[in-house]
């Protein structure tokens, strides 16, 4: 699944839920009320059009009914536009299903308008799960549902050994500096352009989880500290940000022909123009199951500091039960069963995500079932939640308009990100 766009219509989302309002749970789904017995209950459970989500949540299905035979999951499966509108005009009615599939970033807009039932062991669900993953299922202390992927898009990066092995590169860089010096030698070139790029950080969001990144590896941070508001007039936000820049204009190991296009860094990727190039784990299965390509690995990319890998992410797919609900106490226990460690980890191996839950990721069992996602389990416990974006696509848009205004000599590093802080610290305080 192609997550950069599955967060296309994040705006539209959160614009339309200041006028759902509050509201207090009513009778939905259920058909029956009370706790969970031997009465039969049925759950509706919406989710989106993902193949292999889609059959590993029947998969779940069939082993809940086992446990729990009187209650009865209907799940509902929606194209991803159809299934983000309907979340949106039907979570404050009483045709609101049980228990929805949603994206972390979307989660927190939807419990601040109180609609939403609050997780009954949340200092339990926090335990279990990186906080990187579980930090958008957050609001106000309590917790609203459980994500049962960690969403990464840097950490590791794609990368075809034979291309390595032609420049005469024979191990993994160590440092950042070593990564810039073999994407030096990586990087082709035919009359006077780039014809295989040697470290491509150029999708939408790369440039924005590596300019977070390389900040926080520099020890600093891009929130205040109650994070309302963003400050990128550091030195090392204007480092960090340099650094990008200069894989463009001063090493010349990529270029931004690409950037806003249809046709992605992984696409580039796969198509043989580039020898590493960032990206999250999902790209794995693109490259084998779409591209039809085999010849790669996933390496990691080293820290900008001595320190570690330090990343920002966002919280991935998880599950959140409707304040509606007749019966969200039953539908809870099954969410709960979708996290039980065995559970989790074959919907995981099922989906080729990688696991929120900490046991699952940690397992070794799950490093031999899925051997080429090494580089991305590693970094998992230096992962951050990226934070209250409020408005997603318009913070990624203005860090990346800024990032290409500076590349073309429009604007300097200092001026760029004073601009780019200005402009997202107005949009927060709009939406606080």
């Amino acid at each position: 699944m192609k997550k950069a766009l599955l967060l296309i219509v994040a705006l539209m989302l959160m614009g339309s839920l200041a006028l759902a309002g509050c509201s207090g749970g009513g009778n939905a789904t259920g058909e029956t009320g009370g706790k969970d017995g031997d009465k039969p209950i049925k759950l509706v459970w919406w989710v989106h059009e993902n193949p292999s989500f889609v059959e590993a949540n029947k998969k779940l299905i069939e082993d809940y009914k086992k446990v729990k035979p009187n209650v009865t999951i209907d799940l509902q499966v929606f194209p991803y536009d159809a299934f983000v509108q309907k979340i949106r005009v039907t979570m404050n009615t009483k045709t609101a299903p049980d228990i929805v599939q949603m994206f972390g970033t979307w989660v927190r807009e939807y419990a601040k308008n109180g609609l939403l039932e609050p997780a009954a062991n949340g200092a339990e669900l926090q335990a279990e799960v990186y906080p990187a993953a579980i930090g958008g299922f957050e609001y106000e202390g309590q917790v609203y549902g459980v994500p049962h992927e960690f969403n990464m898009e840097n950490g590791a990066a794609l990368r075809y050994p034979k291309l390595f092995e032609e420049a005469g590169i024979d191990k993994d860089p160590a440092t950042w500096a070593e990564l810039i010096e073999d994407a030096k030698k990586l990087t082709k070139r035919e009359g006077g352009k780039i014809s295989v790029r040697g470290l491509d950080i150029t999708s939408n969001d790369s440039v924005v989880f590596y300019f977070l990144a390389l900040i926080q590896q520099q020890g600093a941070d891009f929130w205040n500290q109650d994070q309302t508001q963003v400050n990128f007039s550091t030195p090392e936000a204007e480092k960090a940000m340099q650094e990008l820049v200069d894989l463009v204009n001063v090493h010349q190991v990529t270029d931004l022909t690409k950037l806003g296009t249809p046709e992605e860094p992984y696409m580039v990727f796969f198509k043989g123009l580039s020898a590493m190039t960032t990206a999250g784990p999902w790209t794995i299965a693109e490259g084998h199951n779409t591209f039809n390509v085999q010849d790669f690995d996933y390496m990691p990319v080293p820290s900008y500091s001595d320190g570690p890998a330090v990343f920002s992410a966002e919280s991935g797919w998880g599950e959140v039960v409707s304040k509606q609900s007749a019966n969200a106490e039953a539908a809870w226990e099954f969410v709960q069963f979708m996290m039980k460690d065995e559970n989790a980890f074959a919907w995981n191996l099922r989906t080729s995500s990688i696991p929120a839950n900490k046991k699952v990721a940690e397992d070794p069992k799950y490093l031999e079932s899925a051997p080429i996602v090494k580089a991305a389990l590693d970094v998992l416990p230096h992962g951050r939640w990226i934070g209250p974006l409020a408005d997603r696509d318009y913070f990624f848009k203005v860090i990346n308009d800024t990032y290409a205004q500076i590349v073309y000599g429009k604007v300097s590093v200092k001026d760029g990100l004073k601009k780019t802080e200005d402009d997202i610290n107005k949009m927060l305080k709009s939406k606080q």
